[in-house]
Protein backbone atom coordinates (compact mmCIF):
# COMPACT_ATOMS: atom_id res chain seq x y z
CA UNK A 1 0.00 0.00 0.00
CA UNK A 2 0.82 3.29 -0.78
CA UNK A 3 -0.05 6.95 1.41
CA UNK A 4 -0.07 10.18 -0.36
CA UNK A 5 0.24 12.84 1.51
CA UNK A 6 -2.19 15.41 -1.51
CA UNK A 7 -1.81 19.44 -1.88
CA UNK A 8 0.60 19.75 0.90
CA UNK A 9 2.96 23.30 0.74
CA UNK A 10 6.20 21.25 0.39
CA UNK A 11 9.39 22.10 1.98
CA UNK A 12 11.98 19.71 0.52
CA UNK A 13 14.90 21.77 2.18
CA UNK A 14 16.86 22.12 -0.84
CA UNK A 15 16.84 26.21 -0.06
CA UNK A 16 14.10 26.51 -2.89
CA UNK A 17 10.69 28.25 -2.42
CA UNK A 18 8.20 26.23 -0.91
CA UNK A 19 5.77 24.52 -4.03
CA UNK A 20 2.32 22.44 -3.87
CA UNK A 21 2.01 18.60 -4.59
CA UNK A 22 1.44 15.58 -3.61
CA UNK A 23 4.26 13.27 -1.73
CA UNK A 24 4.25 9.50 -1.58
CA UNK A 25 5.60 6.98 0.16
CA UNK A 26 5.83 3.04 -0.27
CA UNK A 27 7.58 1.13 2.41
CA UNK A 28 10.47 3.23 3.87
CA UNK A 29 10.90 5.35 1.12
CA UNK A 30 9.71 8.56 -0.53
CA UNK A 31 8.88 7.19 -3.82
CA UNK A 32 7.15 10.17 -5.40
CA UNK A 33 7.17 13.77 -5.58
CA UNK A 34 4.55 15.84 -7.85
CA UNK A 35 4.12 19.07 -8.03
CA UNK A 36 0.55 20.49 -8.80
CA UNK A 37 -0.97 20.47 -11.65
CA UNK A 38 -0.20 17.50 -12.00
CA UNK A 39 -2.32 14.61 -9.73
CA UNK A 40 -0.29 11.23 -8.66
CA UNK A 41 -2.32 8.66 -9.11
CA UNK A 42 -3.53 6.21 -6.91
CA UNK A 43 -4.67 2.03 -6.35
CA UNK A 44 -7.94 1.46 -5.07
CA UNK A 45 -5.79 -0.16 -1.31
CA UNK A 46 -3.86 3.25 -1.63
CA UNK A 47 -4.49 5.83 1.12
CA UNK A 48 -4.66 9.63 0.60
CA UNK A 49 -4.28 12.28 2.86
CA UNK A 50 -5.86 15.99 2.30
CA UNK A 51 -2.93 18.77 3.53
CA UNK A 52 -4.76 21.47 2.54
CA UNK A 53 -3.26 24.33 4.19
CA UNK A 54 -0.50 22.37 5.71
CA UNK A 55 3.16 22.34 5.68
CA UNK A 56 4.85 18.71 5.09
CA UNK A 57 9.01 19.07 5.50
CA UNK A 58 11.40 16.99 6.98
CA UNK A 59 11.60 15.54 10.07
CA UNK A 60 14.67 17.36 11.82
CA UNK A 61 18.08 16.64 13.62
CA UNK A 62 18.80 17.60 17.17
CA UNK A 63 22.06 18.13 16.83
CA UNK A 64 22.96 18.15 20.57
CA UNK A 65 21.01 15.78 22.37
CA UNK A 66 21.96 14.72 26.00
CA UNK A 67 18.47 12.24 26.15
CA UNK A 68 20.17 11.32 29.49
CA UNK A 69 19.68 14.66 30.88
CA UNK A 70 16.15 14.75 32.30
CA UNK A 71 15.70 18.45 33.58
CA UNK A 72 18.52 18.80 36.00
CA UNK A 73 19.30 20.89 38.83
CA UNK A 74 22.82 20.15 39.63
CA UNK A 75 25.29 17.84 37.79
CA UNK A 76 25.22 15.63 40.83
CA UNK A 77 21.29 14.99 39.27
CA UNK A 78 22.04 13.13 36.65
CA UNK A 79 24.85 11.13 38.99
CA UNK A 80 22.06 10.30 41.71
CA UNK A 81 19.73 8.44 38.76
CA UNK A 82 20.87 4.32 39.12
CA UNK A 83 21.74 2.99 35.35
CA UNK A 84 17.92 1.17 34.81
CA UNK A 85 16.28 3.99 35.50
CA UNK A 86 18.59 5.96 33.74
CA UNK A 87 17.88 3.90 30.68
CA UNK A 88 14.07 3.97 30.70
CA UNK A 89 14.26 7.71 30.98
CA UNK A 90 16.51 8.54 28.19
CA UNK A 91 14.22 6.03 25.80
CA UNK A 92 11.46 8.12 27.22
CA UNK A 93 13.04 11.21 26.47
CA UNK A 94 14.11 10.35 22.72
CA UNK A 95 10.64 9.00 21.74
CA UNK A 96 9.31 12.62 23.25
CA UNK A 97 11.75 14.13 21.08
CA UNK A 98 10.53 11.99 17.89
CA UNK A 99 6.66 13.12 18.36
CA UNK A 100 8.27 16.95 18.26
CA UNK A 101 9.69 16.34 15.03
CA UNK A 102 13.02 15.44 15.59
CA UNK A 103 13.57 11.76 13.47
CA UNK A 104 17.60 12.32 14.42
CA UNK A 105 19.04 12.75 17.26
CA UNK A 106 23.08 13.80 17.27
CA UNK A 107 24.21 12.75 21.06
CA UNK A 108 26.21 15.11 22.95
CA UNK A 109 27.50 12.69 25.67
CA UNK A 110 25.80 10.37 28.32
CA UNK A 111 25.50 10.69 31.39
CA UNK A 112 26.09 7.23 32.06
CA UNK A 113 28.25 4.31 30.18
CA UNK A 114 26.11 2.50 27.27
CA UNK A 115 22.83 4.47 28.25
CA UNK A 116 22.89 5.74 25.00
CA UNK A 117 24.13 3.08 23.17
CA UNK A 118 21.62 0.62 24.81
CA UNK A 119 18.63 3.10 23.43
CA UNK A 120 19.78 3.58 20.30
CA UNK A 121 20.31 -0.64 19.93
CA UNK A 122 16.74 -1.17 21.41
CA UNK A 123 15.44 1.34 18.43
CA UNK A 124 16.99 -0.44 15.86
CA UNK A 125 15.96 -3.93 16.92
CA UNK A 126 12.55 -2.77 17.02
CA UNK A 127 11.84 -3.34 20.48
CA UNK A 128 11.04 0.28 21.07
CA UNK A 129 9.76 3.07 18.62
CA UNK A 130 12.47 6.34 18.35
CA UNK A 131 14.47 8.48 16.64
CA UNK A 132 17.65 7.56 14.51
CA UNK A 133 20.48 8.48 16.59
CA UNK A 134 24.23 8.27 16.82
CA UNK A 135 25.37 7.67 20.56
CA UNK A 136 28.15 9.27 22.92
CA UNK A 137 29.78 7.72 25.50
CA UNK A 138 30.47 10.11 29.10
CA UNK A 139 32.68 12.91 28.48
CA UNK A 140 36.02 13.08 28.58
CA UNK A 141 37.82 15.91 30.67
CA UNK A 142 40.94 16.01 32.53
CA UNK A 143 40.78 16.45 35.78
CA UNK A 144 39.75 19.59 37.82
CA UNK A 145 37.22 20.59 34.69
CA UNK A 146 33.84 20.99 33.50
CA UNK A 147 32.05 17.00 34.24
CA UNK A 148 34.63 16.11 37.13
CA UNK A 149 33.01 15.16 40.35
CA UNK A 150 36.22 13.47 41.98
CA UNK A 151 37.75 14.77 44.79
CA UNK A 152 39.77 13.05 47.33
CA UNK A 153 37.14 12.68 49.65
CA UNK A 154 34.72 11.36 47.03
CA UNK A 155 34.72 9.13 44.16
CA UNK A 156 32.46 7.73 42.49
CA UNK A 157 32.66 4.47 40.48
CA UNK A 158 32.69 4.49 36.79
CA UNK A 159 28.63 3.69 35.97
CA UNK A 160 27.87 6.45 38.09
CA UNK A 161 30.09 9.53 36.81
CA UNK A 162 28.80 12.51 35.19
CA UNK A 163 32.09 11.95 33.04
CA UNK A 164 35.12 10.03 33.00
CA UNK A 165 38.73 12.34 34.12
CA UNK A 166 42.01 11.33 32.00
CA UNK A 167 45.30 13.35 32.25
CA UNK A 168 47.98 12.57 29.74
CA UNK A 169 47.74 11.48 26.50
CA UNK A 170 47.53 7.06 27.75
CA UNK A 171 44.50 7.75 29.91
CA UNK A 172 42.59 9.85 26.85
CA UNK A 173 43.67 6.78 24.80
CA UNK A 174 41.90 4.78 27.12
CA UNK A 175 39.20 6.00 27.89
CA UNK A 176 38.16 6.35 23.90
CA UNK A 177 39.05 2.64 24.05
CA UNK A 178 36.45 1.79 26.44
CA UNK A 179 33.75 4.30 24.89
CA UNK A 180 34.69 2.37 21.52
CA UNK A 181 34.65 -0.66 23.41
CA UNK A 182 30.62 0.45 25.15
CA UNK A 183 29.80 0.76 20.97
CA UNK A 184 29.36 4.25 20.97
CA UNK A 185 28.99 6.23 17.59
CA UNK A 186 30.99 9.33 18.71
CA UNK A 187 33.48 10.51 21.16
CA UNK A 188 32.45 13.22 23.21
CA UNK A 189 35.80 16.11 24.80
CA UNK A 190 35.69 18.64 26.83
CA UNK A 191 38.59 20.79 25.01
CA UNK A 192 37.62 24.04 27.06
CA UNK A 193 36.36 25.01 30.05
CA UNK A 194 32.76 26.13 31.04
CA UNK A 195 30.80 29.45 32.07
CA UNK A 196 30.36 27.28 36.23
CA UNK A 197 33.50 26.01 36.57
CA UNK A 198 35.94 28.82 37.56
CA UNK A 199 36.61 27.66 40.67
CA UNK A 200 38.66 25.27 39.10
CA UNK A 201 40.40 27.55 37.11
CA UNK A 202 38.32 26.76 34.44
CA UNK A 203 36.07 28.88 33.25
CA UNK A 204 34.47 29.06 29.16
CA UNK A 205 38.11 30.71 28.13
CA UNK A 206 40.66 28.36 29.42
CA UNK A 207 41.84 25.69 27.07
CA UNK A 208 42.43 22.83 29.38
CA UNK A 209 43.73 20.01 27.55
CA UNK A 210 46.77 19.46 25.57
CA UNK A 211 47.46 19.12 21.80
CA UNK A 212 48.53 15.56 22.49
CA UNK A 213 45.76 14.53 24.39
CA UNK A 214 43.53 15.52 21.72
CA UNK A 215 45.23 13.95 19.13
CA UNK A 216 45.29 10.77 21.28
CA UNK A 217 41.52 10.66 20.79
CA UNK A 218 41.54 11.15 17.36
CA UNK A 219 43.92 8.61 17.00
CA UNK A 220 41.52 5.80 18.12
CA UNK A 221 38.18 7.76 16.75
CA UNK A 222 40.09 8.04 12.89
CA UNK A 223 41.38 3.58 13.63
CA UNK A 224 37.75 2.74 14.71
CA UNK A 225 35.60 5.09 12.05
CA UNK A 226 34.33 7.12 15.09
CA UNK A 227 32.89 10.34 14.99
CA UNK A 228 35.12 13.03 17.53
CA UNK A 229 32.50 16.12 19.27
CA UNK A 230 33.82 18.77 20.99
CA UNK A 231 32.84 20.72 24.27
CA UNK A 232 35.01 24.08 22.78
CA UNK A 233 34.29 27.44 23.94
CA UNK A 234 37.64 28.70 24.10
CA UNK A 235 39.35 30.58 21.21
CA UNK A 236 42.84 28.86 21.64
CA UNK A 237 40.18 25.04 21.92
CA UNK A 238 38.51 25.93 18.20
CA UNK A 239 41.94 26.03 16.52
CA UNK A 240 42.92 22.94 18.20
CA UNK A 241 39.92 21.52 17.23
CA UNK A 242 40.71 22.40 13.49
CA UNK A 243 44.18 21.69 13.32
CA UNK A 244 42.94 18.05 14.67
CA UNK A 245 39.98 17.42 12.33
CA UNK A 246 37.65 17.22 15.12
CA UNK A 247 34.05 16.70 12.73
CA UNK A 248 31.90 18.84 15.32
CA UNK A 249 32.16 21.51 17.74
CA UNK A 250 29.82 22.50 20.35
CA UNK A 251 29.51 25.78 21.36
CA UNK A 252 32.70 27.99 19.98
CA UNK A 253 31.42 31.54 21.55
CA UNK A 254 34.84 32.70 22.32
CA UNK A 255 36.23 32.14 18.73
CA UNK A 256 38.34 35.20 17.51
CA UNK A 257 38.91 36.37 13.74
CA UNK A 258 41.55 33.79 13.31
CA UNK A 259 40.07 31.15 14.75
CA UNK A 260 36.90 32.24 12.64
CA UNK A 261 38.68 32.13 9.74
CA UNK A 262 39.94 28.45 10.20
CA UNK A 263 36.42 26.96 10.77
CA UNK A 264 35.74 29.16 7.10
CA UNK A 265 38.53 27.25 5.74
CA UNK A 266 37.11 24.14 6.83
CA UNK A 267 33.81 24.91 6.45
CA UNK A 268 32.72 21.52 4.28
CA UNK A 269 33.78 19.27 6.76
CA UNK A 270 32.87 21.09 10.11
CA UNK A 271 29.66 21.28 12.29
CA UNK A 272 29.12 24.08 14.75
CA UNK A 273 26.40 23.59 16.98
CA UNK A 274 26.40 26.69 19.45
CA UNK A 275 24.11 24.89 22.16
CA UNK A 276 22.13 28.85 22.50
CA UNK A 277 19.05 27.45 24.24
CA UNK A 278 21.32 26.46 27.42
CA UNK A 279 22.51 30.37 28.30
CA UNK A 280 19.37 31.83 27.02
CA UNK A 281 16.98 29.83 29.01
CA UNK A 282 18.94 30.77 32.07
CA UNK A 283 19.00 34.50 31.51
CA UNK A 284 15.39 34.33 30.72
CA UNK A 285 14.36 31.84 33.28
CA UNK A 286 16.25 31.80 36.20
CA UNK A 287 13.00 33.91 38.05
CA UNK A 288 10.32 31.65 37.25
CA UNK A 289 12.49 29.09 38.89
CA UNK A 290 13.67 31.28 41.61
CA UNK A 291 17.13 30.81 41.09
CA UNK A 292 18.26 34.04 43.14
CA UNK A 293 21.27 34.67 40.73
CA UNK A 294 23.05 37.73 41.57
CA UNK A 295 23.10 40.37 39.06
CA UNK A 296 27.17 39.62 38.35
CA UNK A 297 25.85 36.37 37.23
CA UNK A 298 23.12 37.76 35.33
CA UNK A 299 25.16 40.31 34.03
CA UNK A 300 28.02 37.48 32.98
CA UNK A 301 25.35 35.14 31.26
CA UNK A 302 23.32 38.73 29.13
CA UNK A 303 27.15 39.52 28.09
CA UNK A 304 27.69 35.40 27.03
CA UNK A 305 24.38 35.71 25.03
CA UNK A 306 25.98 39.14 22.69
CA UNK A 307 29.35 37.10 22.59
CA UNK A 308 28.05 34.06 20.79
CA UNK A 309 25.60 35.65 18.93
CA UNK A 310 27.81 37.75 17.41
CA UNK A 311 30.36 34.72 16.25
CA UNK A 312 27.63 32.49 15.11
CA UNK A 313 26.29 35.47 12.97
CA UNK A 314 30.08 35.99 11.50
CA UNK A 315 30.42 32.69 10.73
CA UNK A 316 26.64 31.34 9.54
CA UNK A 317 27.58 34.30 6.97
CA UNK A 318 31.00 33.19 5.63
CA UNK A 319 29.16 29.75 4.94
CA UNK A 320 30.20 27.70 7.94
CA UNK A 321 27.05 24.56 8.80
CA UNK A 322 25.77 25.60 12.45
CA UNK A 323 23.25 23.79 13.74
CA UNK A 324 20.75 24.02 15.96
CA UNK A 325 20.73 21.95 19.22
CA UNK A 326 20.57 23.55 23.08
CA UNK A 327 21.42 20.83 25.60
CA UNK A 328 18.04 20.62 26.40
CA UNK A 329 17.45 18.72 29.44
CA UNK A 330 21.05 19.84 30.82
CA UNK A 331 19.34 22.11 33.04
CA UNK A 332 15.93 23.00 34.64
CA UNK A 333 15.50 26.28 32.53
CA UNK A 334 15.65 24.22 29.02
CA UNK A 335 13.36 21.01 29.59
CA UNK A 336 13.37 18.80 27.32
CA UNK A 337 10.79 18.95 24.52
CA UNK A 338 10.96 22.19 24.12
CA UNK A 339 13.92 22.10 21.97
CA UNK A 340 12.06 23.71 19.03
CA UNK A 341 13.25 27.09 20.57
CA UNK A 342 16.75 26.95 19.34
CA UNK A 343 15.24 27.50 15.62
CA UNK A 344 13.13 30.55 16.95
CA UNK A 345 16.97 31.67 18.25
CA UNK A 346 18.47 31.35 15.51
CA UNK A 347 16.08 33.70 13.27
CA UNK A 348 16.55 36.33 16.59
CA UNK A 349 19.87 36.09 17.33
CA UNK A 350 22.11 34.50 14.77
CA UNK A 351 20.40 36.57 10.91
CA UNK A 352 18.97 33.15 9.65
CA UNK A 353 16.14 33.41 7.51
CA UNK A 354 13.12 30.97 8.82
CA UNK A 355 14.46 28.74 5.45
CA UNK A 356 17.95 28.83 6.36
CA UNK A 357 17.03 27.29 9.83
CA UNK A 358 15.22 24.92 8.16
CA UNK A 359 17.39 23.44 5.94
CA UNK A 360 20.10 23.50 9.41
CA UNK A 361 18.07 21.35 10.86
CA UNK A 362 16.75 18.78 7.83
CA UNK A 363 19.49 19.11 5.05
CA UNK A 364 22.79 19.90 7.14
CA UNK A 365 21.21 17.30 10.22
CA UNK A 366 21.29 14.52 7.69
CA UNK A 367 24.80 15.60 7.29
CA UNK A 368 26.10 15.82 10.82
CA UNK A 369 24.22 12.15 10.80
CA UNK A 370 26.36 10.48 8.11
CA UNK A 371 23.24 10.14 6.13
CA UNK A 372 22.98 12.97 3.26
CA UNK A 373 21.67 11.68 0.33
CA UNK A 374 19.46 9.41 3.00
CA UNK A 375 17.23 11.80 5.03
CA UNK A 376 17.08 15.32 5.46
CA UNK A 377 15.17 15.97 2.21
CA UNK A 378 11.73 15.48 0.74
CA UNK A 379 12.89 14.42 -2.54
CA UNK A 380 12.33 10.40 -4.39
CA UNK A 381 14.22 7.73 -3.53
CA UNK A 382 15.16 9.44 0.35
CA UNK A 383 13.87 7.78 3.78
CA UNK A 384 10.30 9.14 4.34
CA UNK A 385 11.45 10.80 7.68
CA UNK A 386 8.90 14.19 7.70
CA UNK A 387 6.72 15.98 9.37
CA UNK A 388 3.28 17.60 9.24
CA UNK A 389 2.68 21.25 10.44
CA UNK A 390 -0.67 23.10 10.44
CA UNK A 391 0.84 26.19 8.82
CA UNK A 392 3.26 27.93 7.31
CA UNK A 393 7.09 27.81 9.25
CA UNK A 394 8.51 30.28 6.92
CA UNK A 395 6.09 32.68 8.26
CA UNK A 396 5.91 31.70 12.09
CA UNK A 397 9.00 30.12 12.94
CA UNK A 398 7.64 29.24 16.66
CA UNK A 399 4.95 26.92 14.97
CA UNK A 400 7.43 24.16 15.85
CA UNK A 401 6.97 24.85 19.41
CA UNK A 402 3.84 24.61 19.76
CA UNK A 403 2.65 20.45 19.52
CA UNK A 404 -0.67 20.92 18.49
CA UNK A 405 0.72 21.78 15.12
CA UNK A 406 2.41 19.39 14.79
CA UNK A 407 -0.23 16.85 13.16
CA UNK A 408 2.08 14.26 12.02
CA UNK A 409 5.84 12.90 12.82
CA UNK A 410 6.64 9.94 10.18
CA UNK A 411 10.07 8.11 10.57
CA UNK A 412 11.03 5.25 7.68
CA UNK A 413 7.76 5.43 6.42
CA UNK A 414 6.00 4.81 9.63
CA UNK A 415 3.49 7.42 12.25
CA UNK A 416 5.15 7.92 14.74
CA UNK A 417 2.57 10.88 15.49
CA UNK A 418 -1.00 11.20 13.86
CA UNK A 419 -3.30 13.90 14.76
CA UNK A 420 -6.84 12.76 14.35
CA UNK A 421 -7.45 16.08 12.39
CA UNK A 422 -6.08 14.71 9.33
CA UNK A 423 -8.86 13.80 6.88
CA UNK A 424 -8.59 10.66 4.18
CA UNK A 425 -9.35 12.16 1.10
CA UNK A 426 -10.81 10.07 -2.21
CA UNK A 427 -8.69 8.26 -4.45
CA UNK A 428 -7.66 9.16 -7.91
CA UNK A 429 -7.84 6.62 -10.44
CA UNK A 430 -5.60 6.38 -13.31
CA UNK A 431 -7.90 6.06 -16.61
CA UNK A 432 -7.78 5.34 -20.42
Amino acid sequence: MRLHFRNASIIDASGALPFRGTVTVEGNRIIAVTPSPAVAASQPDDEVIDCTGFTLLPGMTEAHCHISFNNLTSIYSAVEIQPEDHSLIALANAQLLLRRGWTSLFSAASAKPRVDVAVRDAINKGLFEGPRMRAAGQEMTPTGNLGDLDTTYMTFPRTLRFSVACDGADEFTKAARLAARDGVDTLKVNVSGDRDWGHMHADDTVTVITERELAAVMEVANARRLTVATHCSSSAGVKMCVRQGVPVIFHAPHADSEARDMLESVKDRVFVVPGAGFPIGMFRRHNEFRLGWTKEKLKSLEREIEIFSDCMTDLHKRGVRVLPGGDYGAFITSPMGENAKDLELFVDLFGFTPMEVIVAATRHGADLMQLGGETGQIKQGYLADMMLLDGDPLADIRIFQDPGRILAVMKDGKFAKRSGALSSAAPIRKTG
